[in-house]
């Protein structure tokens, strides 16, 4: 394992290599199954300015074990331009389908790794992410929001969103602007590829992102990519929207 320090003495990045067991990563490519239909009807093919979700950045299965896409996954949210007073957060529209409940029971075990990872991490922010948590389900039983609650009782992270990203090919370095300023992202990747380095480039550092692999750090703040061509990857990117907190 290791850590990135700043000159405040802040730590700005984790990174451990084999964090993730073989049978975490099984269980992990396990819950592709049940998102496949949601993940092949995310991709795009408008303007390539939507580059996360445009079909030119992915690309196929070799063995046709993963479906290319990328999909976010919230029990509770705001629609986009409706994060202001007088809205009320709702289920995201990946939990509203027949596989639903078997979307958040398969993310449970990874879900749980990561937010195991963030107690040691970042202490404050785990337990920010508990209380929040909480919140929402006395907030989704006040109103009676069935469906919101269920998710949340089955819903086992710290963490408000998880991204999935399947086979998705070199992006442009980015920044993640959802992910509030000190919270951190908490990326993990799996599955059978040629070797990546994930680069920090504000940073001038970069990290082997091997399979198993996880990856923390304030994504809003640091502009990272990496360069996958081929095979299959699957990442997770776990974090908490601002808009929630």
């Amino acid at each position: 394992p290791s850590v990135v320090i700043d000159s405040g003495g802040r730590l700005i990045v984790w990174y451990l290599s084999g964090a993730l067991t073989t049978m975490m990563m099984v269980n992990i490519c396990g819950a592709m199954h049940s998102m496949s239909n949601l993940l092949k009807h995310s991709i795009t093919t408008g303007k390539t300015t939507q580059w996360r979700t445009h079909w030119s950045n992915f690309h196929p299965s070799p063995d046709g074990m993963i479906t290319p896409g990328c999909i976010n996954i919230l029990p509770a949210w705001f629609q986009q331009g409706r994060e202001v007073h007088g809205f009320s957060p709702e289920v995201s529209a990946t939990l509203k389908g027949d596989a639903s409940h078997k979307i958040t029971t398969s993310l449970q075990w990874s879900s749980i790794i990561v937010s195991a990872a963030l107690q040691v991490m970042h202490p404050d922010l785990y337990w920010a992410g508990i209380e929040t948590h909480v919140r929402l389900g006395e907030w989704a039983t006040r109103y009676e929001l069935d469906d919101m609650y269920h998710h949340l009782q089955h819903w086992t992270s710290v963490f408000n969103v998880v991204s999935v990203i399947c086979n998705r090919r070199t992006p442009p370095p980015h920044r993640d602007p959802k992910c509030g300023p000190p919270a951190y992202d908490n990326m993990t990747t799996t599955s059978r590829y040629q070797l990546v380095i994930m680069n920090f480039m504000n940073l001038g550092i970069k990290f082997l992102y091997d399979s198993g692999s996880m990856l923390a750090s304030s994504c809003q703040l640091v502009r990272h990519y990496m360069n996958v061509e081929e095979g299959n990857q699957i990442v997770t990117a776990w974090y908490m929207q601002d808009s929630i907190h």
